[in-house]
């Protein structure tokens, strides 16, 4: 099960960078008063804690240990809900949950995935300058996808949204609005619609 569960870990991975990707390429939080760097690494780190704390070898026979039966679709039931500090002070959280089925032999499955992410007075440094960020509403990264082999099958479309309430040691502040969509395909182009921070995609 273990070249399974970490095909699986990497399908989950890949599909937030491509949504933070999109992103990153937008004026980012506070348009106009945050740098597209700043914007970049404020990003960066929010889509990594989305995905820490998953740990996917518990999927093996539904986190008890045993042994699949090769050929059979297996129920996935996936939950996390972890807490952190902040490399620089403040908290953050990450709630959600992978449901649908896999197949031991073929490595094909039908899953859903929702990871809620929670900050509340999170420090960080971007390019060299503190900031503090606050989530209202929390960030909510939602989709459905297919894969045979460990491969993505088909075009899935994966939602964003939330909004996110920055300030900076040196006296910035703002906030920024996530509502993007992200179809993607098996050979790895993506469509991005929506708006961040107000700006359209």
């Amino acid at each position: 099960m273990r070249k399974t569960t970490s095909r699986f870990a990497n399908l989950a991975a890949a599909a937030g960078l491509l949504l933070f990707a999109a992103c990153s390429d937008s004026a980012g939080p506070g348009s106009g008063e945050i740098s597209a760097g700043e914007a970049a690494e404020i990003s960066d780190y929010l889509v990594g804690e989305a995905f820490s704390g998953w740990d996917f070898s518990q999927l093996n026979g539904g986190g008890g240990g045993a042994a699949l039966q090769s050929g059979t679709p297996v129920e996935i039931d996936f939950a996390v809900d972890v807490a952190s500090e902040c490399p620089e002070g403040g908290t953050i959280g990450v709630s959600g949950a992978i449901q649908g089925t896999i197949d031991d032999q073929t490595l094909a499955g039908d899953l859903s995935l929702e990871v809620i992410t929670s900050a509340t007075e999170c420090g960080i440094v971007a390019e060299g300058t503190g900031f503090t960020i606050d989530t209202n509403p929390d960030l909510t990264l939602s989709g459905d996808f297919s894969f045979a082999d460990g491969a993505l099958v088909g075009e899935s479309t994966f939602t964003y949204t939330g909004a996110v309430q920055w300030a900076s040691e040196d006296g910035r502040s703002g906030g920024c609005t996530y509502d993007v969509s992200v179809a993607v395909s098996p050979g790895g182009s993506s469509v991005t619609s929506g708006t961040v921070c107000g700006t359209s995609l």
